[in-house]
């Protein structure tokens, strides 16, 4: 059945002349930003800078999970049923977010890799600084920076720009690489711990301080050493080029209504595309259910801090990187040869495999070091599911004027299912007065029927997007 079309809006004289001149100024500067040269070894450094946004962005992710004991002991009196719900009352800040992230697809990506850098290390810093400002409580400028850490790690501009700057061929691949490097670099965590901290849980603050201040300065080398993304430019300059007829001929020509192929973003415009697109609503559905499925990521730490000393936590947390490395190196190559389907499939039998291997681990006094590999692989596959389905799959979804937005449709749902996350266990511990032992079996049996759902709504309803063409996808290659 065909699409119900809008009446298309009619332009005074004024206001065309307005419009074409502010599109001619747009086109100009855009111009000029496609002739800066690269030099020859741009890519390289495209890379290393994509590799070090993505290290903190990994280690920001992270940190408050791998000092989840420490703060809980420090600022809500070892209360993490009270840490969680105060936690909750940060989230509505995420919805400035949902709008912030659209604006990529308008204002280009580069501007926002640098906001979103520099934000997570002032927040990082200021959570250093909890305690230390006057007589702000601890606790009111620790849910502040946690607030916003949420706010630009949600963000993951280096996805999307790493999705437009890699070859078809090896898309996954290579960006399982530049994800790989980013987790193993969350070893720095343990180590800070070890060299601040070790087990004087007063002293956890300080773990913050070399995060918050090297990410400050990876933003600032981000904002003076990179250039646009090549597909945004070219997308962006070929439409500012066209003539109203030839954009209203070329949407026609990729089944869009003109409204969606001359959008500039935005979030409306964004969730109407992916409600009337099979293909992304299903990814969506399948997000969500790993989200949800797997909410023992939140929780790693505080399930082996029941059973380990500080230290043995503290050495467990050493090879909890390397798991995650090593699940997404070998994801990589899985999902471009053979294809980004089973990648997920595999990936979502990995990931409660593993958590399970964990948890009977810790029960049964395992070696610490053997159960930080078990959870690094268990949340290493988490996060592959979600990084194929809701970042490679999503980004090979969508064309490139709705790109970033429907990334934020996509964050809209990780923040849904974030809440349903920690709703779960928050009840399990209220009803027990927080009685950590019983957070390993909420996790794993919470789980097994939205990850065996996540695994249907993969195999049924999504379409393959291996090799997909970033520059021509319109939307339109999975209807029926």
């Amino acid at each position: 059945m065909a699409k119900k079309e809008k009446a298309k809006k009619i332009e005074t004289p004024d206001q065309l002349q307005k419009r074409k001149a502010k599109e001619a100024k747009e086109l100009a500067k855009w111009e000029k930003e496609a002739t800066k040269p690269k030099g020859n070894y741009y890519i390289a450094i495209l890379f290393i800078i994509l590799g070090l946004v993505q290290c903190i962005d990994e280690t920001t992710t992270n940190m408050n999970t791998q000092m989840q004991s420490e703060i809980a002991i420090g600022l809500f009196n070892d209360r993490l049923s009270l840490m969680t719900l105060a936690s909750t009352l940060t989230l509505p800040i995420m919805v400035l977010s949902f709008f912030y992230k659209s604006m990529a697809d308008k204002y280009g990506r580069k501007i926002f890799l640098f906001i979103n850098t520099l934000g997570m290390g002032l927040s990082l810093f200021a959570i250093f600084l909890a305690g230390k400002i006057g007589n702000i409580p601890g606790i009111v400028i620790y849910l502040i920076a946690y607030g916003f850490i949420n706010f630009f790690i949600s963000n993951d501009t280096q996805v999307l720009f790493l999705m437009e700057s890699t070859d078809p061929e090896k898309r996954q691949t290579q960006f399982a690489i530049v994800k790989g490097i980013g987790m193993l670099s969350v070893i720095l965590i343990p180590a800070m711990r070890a060299v601040f901290m070790g087990n004087d849980v007063t002293r956890w603050n300080l773990v913050y301080i070399v995060p918050g201040l090297v990410a400050i300065a990876i933003g600032v080398i981000a904002i003076l050493f990179m250039r646009e993304s090549d597909v945004f430019l070219e997308n962006r300059i070929a439409y500012l080029k066209m003539t109203d007829e030839e954009r209203a001929a070329k949407a026609e020509a990729d089944g869009r209504s003109e409204e969606e192929a001359s959008s500039q973003g935005g979030l409306g415009a964004a969730i109407k595309f992916a409600f009337s697109h099979r293909q992304i609503k299903w990814l969506f559905i399948t997000t969500l259910l790993v989200a949800i499925g797997g909410f023992g990521v939140n929780y790693y730490e505080k399930i082996a801090d029941v059973y380990y000393s500080t230290t043995e936590v503290t050495s467990a947390l050493m090879l909890y990187p390397v798991g995650c490395a090593i699940v997404t190196w070998i994801n990589g190559p899985i999902g471009d040869r053979l294809g980004r389907k089973k990648s997920a499939l595999i990936m979502t039998v990995t990931c409660f495999v593993c958590f399970t291997a964990f948890f009977i681990g810790c029960t049964r006094g395992w070696n610490p070091y053997v159960i930080g590999l078990a959870v690094g692989l268990f949340a290493g596959s988490r996060w592959a599911i979600t990084d194929v389905t809701n970042s490679v799959m999503l980004s090979e979804s969508t064309p490139t004027n709705l790109r970033a937005s429907m990334l934020s449709v996509g964050l809209i749902l990780s923040v849904i299912a974030g809440m349903l996350a920690m709703i779960i266990p928050t009840i399990g511990l209220l009803i027990t007065h927080d009685d950590y032992s019983v957070l390993g079996y909420i996790c794993i049996f919470g789980s097994i029927p939205l990850l065996a759902l996540a695994c249907l709504s993969v195999a049924f309803k999504v379409g393959d997007t291996t090799g997909i063409d970033m520059t021509k996808v319109t939307g339109n290659e999975w209807e029926k």
